[in-house]
Formats: structure tokens, sequence, C-alpha cells
């Protein structure tokens, strides 16, 4: 009978890794195609049958890119809104979730219910007026119109408070009476103790500031402030065919979001894992 037992759970811990390992090489598959066809020819990435590795493998399109199309410019400008919109979204949304979560004020609850309930409006319907308030300001062309629209988050803020929630409320209580300061508290207790969720939602933030294209879309028209999306948008229309131009350079903006991710995945799975749990 225990043999019966040991034999079920091996098969089931068996059957369990060759799913996982079936899953795991279909999903990267996609990728590790995209990464090996940026070093093939034009012809070759629309032969048929297709092939999986480079008969003649080239670095031209990659030399291209940085050379005659400013690769490198956009890498940059995507940089800078990207790191810009994540450091906002970090302090805006732990500010607001130190204050939902431990500061008791007048309707309080219906305030943050009404924040929430923003997640719900499509982007698309406040595009517009937010684009007549970036034009009034002068942002148009400029990175302040492609940043601080961006700087409030939502889920950020339900992140972030779900999370302080977790934090003792005596150890804010035991630094208020050393004298300490609401700043102090915020700078020294609440963002060390919270920094798994500040990790995950900072990687939250960067992915979707780096692959967004609809914002950049309508505020940015000079080439010089594209940003690595609307770059590769602008690809298809301005080399026509070269479908070797634009694997290569949707290739190369994947790169720094991997990056980014392979640092912070484990702060980033334990920030998801222990936002909501209650002590």
């Amino acid at each position: 009978m225990r043999r019966r037992f040991l034999g079920q759970k091996i098969f089931g811990l068996a059957t369990s890794y060759a799913l996982i390992s079936i899953v795991a090489v279909l999903s990267f598959l996609p990728l590790s195609w995209l990464f090996v066809s940026s070093f093939k020819t034009a012809k070759e990435i629309v032969k048929i049958p297709p092939t999986f590795f480079p008969e003649n493998p080239t670095v031209r399109t990659y030399r291209y890119l940085f050379e005659r199309m400013q690769f490198g410019r956009y890498f940059i400008n995507t940089l800078i809104v990207a790191g810009g919109v994540t450091l906002l979204v970090i302090v805006t949304s732990s500010l607001a979730g130190y204050v939902f979560a431990k500061f008791d004020f007048k309707f309080k609850e219906p305030v943050f219910v009404f924040l929430i309930s923003t997640m719900m409006i499509p982007f698309v319907t406040i595009m517009l007026p937010l684009y007549v308030m970036v034009s009034n300001f002068g942002w148009v062309n400029r990175f302040e119109g492609l940043i601080v629209p961006m700087c409030l988050s939502a889920f950020g803020m339900f992140l972030m408070r779900q999370f302080v929630e977790n934090i003792p409320t005596s150890l804010i209580e035991a630094a208020r009476m050393d004298g300490a300061s609401e700043w102090w508290i915020y700078f020294r207790v609440i963002l060390p103790l919270a920094l798994p969720a500040v990790s995950a939602l900072g990687i939250f933030s960067f992915m979707w500031s780096w692959n967004n294209l609809l914002w950049p879309l309508l505020v940015i028209s000079k080439k010089d402030m594209y940003t690595v999306t609307l770059a590769i948008a602008a690809l298809q229309w301005e080399t026509g065919i070269r479908y070797d131009v634009v694997v290569t350079g949707t290739a190369l903006s994947v790169l720094p979001v991997m990056a980014v991710y392979a640092f912070a995945s484990k702060a980033f799975i334990r920030g998801l894992s222990f936002t909501g749990l209650k002590y």
C-alpha cells in the first residue's frame, strides 16, 4: 500500500513537471524565434518552409537600426520616459497607500472606492481631454507630456494600501512618540518595509510605460522624440516590407523589460504573494 501511494505521488509530480515544461517551452518558443530571426535576412524570415536557425547569420540589421534609424536615441527617450513614470508612480502610490492605510479621515472609504473605480474607465475616453490639457501646458513633443499625465495609478494605490495595511501600526506609533515626523516615518519605516510591493509596482509601471504606444503616438510628432514602440510602429511605413528591420527592432525593445524583470523577479513575486495578507 505504501509503495502504491509512493508510486502515485511520483507519477503525479512527474506529470506536473512535464506539463509545466511543455507550457514553458511553448511560451518561450515565440520569443526565442524572435531573437533568432533578428539575425536573418528579410527573405529568410518569410521563407516557406520557415527555418528556425538562420542559414547565413548577419548583424547588418542591427547596424542599420543604430546607424541610420537613430535607434539608440529612441532607447534613451524611452528610458527617460519609463524611468520617470515609474519613479512618480511609486512615490504617488506609496504616499496614497500610506495615507489610506494608516490615517483616518472623513469620507476615506468613498474617496478610495472612487479612485479604484477609475480603473474601469477606458483610457481612450479620457485621452482627448488629457491631450487638450497637455497642449495647453505646452507639453506636446516634450518629456513632460509623456511623463506627468501618467504619474498616477489607481492600481498602484490599491496595491500599496493592501501592503501597508500589513505593517504593524505599533511601529508607526512608536516612531511618533519618539518625535519622528510623518515624512521621516514614510521614508524610514514605510518604504523599507514595503519594498516587495514597491518592486512589484515598479516592474508593472516600467513594463506598461515601456510598451505604451497610444499616448506617445498622440503626443509626439517629432522624430527625435520617438519612443521605442513608436519607432517600431514607424518602421512599418518607413521601411515598407523590411521584415528584418521590424523583427530586429522588436527584439531590441524586449531586452530592457526582460532585464528589469530578471533583476527584480524575486521581489516582484514576493510583493504579489504578500499583498493583501493579514497577520
